[in-house]
């Protein structure tokens, strides 16, 4: 059986800094992870506030060509100007 041999407080140092460097890149690395899934289900959640966004657009788009026709509106005065129909 071979001897033991005694790193020097040096070695052993330079071996225990370098376990801390894994350690910390490893929970580094984990944060980041958790990092990520809170970013997707933010994601989804900016994504289904758009799908409502544009559903109540057609709502609304679909509720004024009933009452005005098509035709563009401007928000700063608050007007509809139809879009003029072609006569056959």
């Amino acid at each position: 059986m071979a001897d033991t041999v005694k790193f020097t407080e040096e070695e052993l140092s330079e071996i225990k800094e370098l376990q801390n460097l894994y350690n910390s890149v490893t929970f580094q690395a984990g944060q980041v992870h958790l990092e990520e899934i809170a970013l997707h289900e933010k994601k989804g959640q900016v994504e289904s506030n758009l799908q409502e966004i544009k559903r109540r657009e057609q709502e609304i788009i679909s509720s004024l060509t009933n009452n005005y026709g098509p035709g563009s509106i401007n928000l700063e005065t608050g007007e509809f100007t139809p879009v003029p129909q072609e006569t056959e």
